[in-house]
């Protein structure tokens, strides 16, 4: 990390912080490494990997919406509990990992469910909510179902389109041309799926993002800012968990 925010174009990384379908363990995480790291002046982006538009018994999300809704609320639950064992701040914005999916007749009404309650119950906490999505499936989700729900629609919309272009521009969002939907510091875009990337002569597989980000923008929940302040540039992603799609 050290050698990375000296070498690296880098200002930000994601962390996963838990979930029911996190792939590893992440046992180096603690405080003291979040204290140390936003000391260093990153940004972080705390992601909780909950159930999945699968299915699973173990990591699946539900097809009724209903439970779909629940599973929100609870992984909202899981999520500001861990961040608050990191000693994260109230008012920081946590980031829900939901991959892809192909069949949208079946799974965008709890998606769509689950990431509103996520978003709803989240603020009760003190949290400000953010989702990463494809922009193919869950982006898509969201966008058709913004005007029935704006209040409840993540603050933050990160989206998985492997198309090469740093930006966050609607079509590299996947979202309606000329759209006000997650206006203004609101939008990431992970461009770049796996690769090794090397700084500072630490080689790392990462996934690589656009990040224009600023909590302050993003109303008075909470009254915190994330390790970092705002942010607008590259993401690296160190320490991925699970490969985005």
């Amino acid at each position: 990390m050290d050698a990375w925010r000296t070498d690296s174009p880098f200002g930000a990384v994601g962390i996963y912080i838990g979930g029911r379908a996190r792939a590893c363990a992440q046992p180096q995480l603690t405080a003291g490494w979040v204290r140390k790291q936003a000391a260093a002046g990153w940004h972080l982006m705390p992601i909780w990997v909950g159930p999945q538009p699968w299915n699973s018994s173990s990591t699946g999300l539900s097809t009724d919406p209903s439970r779909a809704n629940d599973q929100g609320r609870e992984a909202a639950d899981g999520a500001a509990d861990a961040a608050r064992s990191l000693g994260l701040d109230a008012g920081t914005v946590l980031y829900n990992d939901l991959e892809n999916y192909t069949d949208r007749a079946t799974w965008d009404a709890p998606v769509v469910a689950y990431l509103t309650a996520w978003t709803v119950r989240l603020h009760e906490l003190g949290f400000r909510a953010a989702a990463y999505v494809s922009a193919s499936s869950g982006a898509k989700a969201l966008s058709d179902h913004y005007q029935q729900a704006p209040q409840a629609m993540p603050d933050v919309l990160w989206v998985a389109r492997w198309n090469l272009a740093a930006s966050v521009t609607d079509a590299d969002m996947g979202l309606p041309q000329r759209t006000a939907q997650w206006a203004g510091p609101r939008r990431a875009h992970q461009f770049r799926g796996d690769h090794d990337a090397s700084y500072g002569g630490v080689t790392i597989n990462i996934d690589r993002s656009w990040v224009d980000v600023d909590p302050a923008a993003l109303g008075p929940v909470g009254g915190g800012l994330p390790a970092g302040g705002p942010v607008r540039g590259p993401l690296g992603g160190p320490l991925a968990g699970l490969p985005f799609s």
